[in-house]
């Protein structure tokens, strides 16, 4: 492998500290519905390092059969008054998410030992029987010319009862 080719590797991330009740549980919704839509958070962007860091994607790592991904919107907890942990779409909450500001595709820069005034969630829409959580929270970084990923404990259930 030559020099050049590694300088654009992506590397073993670190720099993100795993907060929040993503950390210790697990989110959820015990009575979810084929065709129905739902959102999670990802675990609070905090940066633990002295240097910043300007997150570039998200993703879940594991997606169970009958569920579907249907993006990744990112939010300002300005703009959600808060730190939303799931919502699910179409019911009549103060928190619905579909009517908050998408700030999706813009890179969220994380300052040395802070968290972030944005979060990112996962939607998903039930299409079938789903058997398994989804999870990993896979967050790609870049942090002083390098490219990361790291991967954040998570684990959101839609029970199917």
């Amino acid at each position: 492998m030559s020099a050049c080719a590694s300088s654009n590797a992506v590397r073993e991330g670190t720099a993100l500290r795993v907060t929040g009740p993503q950390d210790v549980g697990v989110l959820g919704f015990p009575h979810a519905k084929v065709g129905e839509t739902y959102r999670f958070a990802f675990p609070p962007l905090v940066n633990g390092t002295g240097t910043k860091l300007v997150v570039e994607s998200v993703k879940l790592t594991q997606v169970p059969k009958g569920a579907r991904v249907i993006g990744y919107p990112v939010y300002s907890v300005d703009d959600t008054d808060g730190y939303i942990l799931d919502s699910q779409d179409g019911i009549k909450d103060p928190r619905d998410m579909t009517k908050m500001p998408n700030h999706a595709g813009k890179p969220i820069t994380v300052e040395p030992h802070k968290r972030s005034d944005f979060y990112a969630m996962v939607e998903v829409h039930v299409t079938g029987q789903i058997q398994h959580h989804l999870g990993g929270c896979q967050i790609t970084y870049s942090q002083k010319g390098k490219k990361y990923r790291q991967t954040l404990r998570c684990d959101f259930a839609l029970d199917m009862k």
